[in-house]
């Protein structure tokens, strides 16, 4: 298993500790595509009237966020298998020669062989001044 991947069920799991259940649960509704702060909140046992309001508050809070971060790489971490085989995929059989041409490149970059920036040109100027 690589090295990433306890470390980041670990961090999750240590900070959703920290929550309290209503904390987990509005954060937890909030990943259904679709779902509002305000209706998560309501999900999540906040009261209706105050429901806005408290998501936003409860959402800065420093533990909260760590857990968001947590999930939130938790989740990068267990699709971007599928997302590479996608974009491999793409780079073999795709029909279109730019796309297989641009999953390709999108492979190169991300392993660190993309194209590199060379700076500005550099090229060659002629200034006359007449002073006459």
């Amino acid at each position: 298993m690589p090295r990433g991947v306890p470390k980041v069920r670990e961090e999750l799991l240590l900070s959703a500790e920290k929550l309290n259940d209503r904390q987990k649960a509005l954060v937890d509704n909030m990943l259904i595509p679709g779902t509002t702060q305000e209706a998560a909140a309501i999900q999540a046992g906040y009261a209706a009237e105050s429901a806005h309001v408290q998501a936003s508050r409860t959402l800065r809070k420093p533990h909260v966020i760590a857990y968001i971060n947590a999930v939130v790489a938790d989740g990068i971490q267990t699709h971007s298998l599928t997302a590479l085989n996608a974009v491999s995929s793409l780079s073999t059989s795709a029909k279109s020669e730019l796309v297989r041409l641009q999953a390709g490149q999108d492979i190169l970059d991300r392993a660190g062989h993309g194209k590199q920036d060379k700076g500005p040109t550099v090229g060659e100027l002629n200034v006359h001044i007449d002073l006459s």
